[in-house]
């Protein structure tokens, strides 16, 4: 397993202005602008050295049918049982059927979230960022979960079930090309697999690249 080079103590470039700040606590205590991946981080960095896997039929439409939702929560299901760390959204009916099952089985994830982390988690960031969520856990906890964003913590979200930024992100994120992020994922080694690339490839295009 690589060590996580994340900069738990040092200087953060904000983006707005690019503001020089000088950061005292870890990211699991408080939201952190990490520069090298150009993304904001709130939580435990740890899961990006584990087996990250996403449920691939989740990524792209905006809509699913019944049947489809039912396909993407089994498919969570036999990720998180086979000991991977999912990595979703939650801008859209599929990202939330998947999100919710490491919750019913008190596994951790990673969630990419479209806005700043104080509109999906709260003020005070302890929220879980969508109603069902919030009936299997009563509140966020930067402790076993991750949350990323490209966005500072108080802006706001694109208001989209449609957001191939978000499902780009996750696919990169799993696949280890985010620059700046390549913390080794045990899954898939320091470079990515061609046949988890080449379906990623294939939920892009259905929702557009970030170029």
């Amino acid at each position: 397993m690589h060590t996580v080079h994340a900069p738990l103590e040092g200087c953060d470039q904000h983006q707005a202005g690019q503001q020089v700040v000088r950061r005292s606590a870890q990211f699991n205590e408080e939201p952190g602008f990490y520069q090298p991946s150009g993304l904001w981080l709130f939580g435990n960095v740890q899961l990006l050295t584990s087996h990250l896997a996403t449920v691939v039929s989740s990524l792209g439409k905006s809509c699913h049918v019944p049947r489809e939702l039912d396909d993407v929560e089994r498919e969570a299901e036999r990720l998180v049982l086979d000991g991977k760390v999912l990595v979703c959204g939650v801008h859209s009916p599929a990202h939330q059927r998947a999100a919710v099952v490491p919750l019913r089985w008190g596994s951790p994830r990673v969630v990419v979230v479209s806005g700043g982390f104080r509109y999906h988690l709260g003020t005070a960031l302890r929220e879980e960022p969508f109603r069902t969520a919030r009936l299997w856990r009563y509140e966020w906890d930067p402790q076993t979960d991750l949350a990323v964003s490209r966005r500072a913590p108080d802006r706001r979200p694109t208001y989209a079930l449609h957001n191939p930024t978000v499902d780009r992100l996750i696919a990169r994120i799993v696949s280890g090309t985010v620059p700046g992020l390549l913390f080794g994922n045990a899954e898939v080694g320091r470079l990515p697999c061609p046949v988890q690339l080449a379906l990623f490839d294939l939920a892009a295009e259905r929702c557009g690249d970030l170029g």
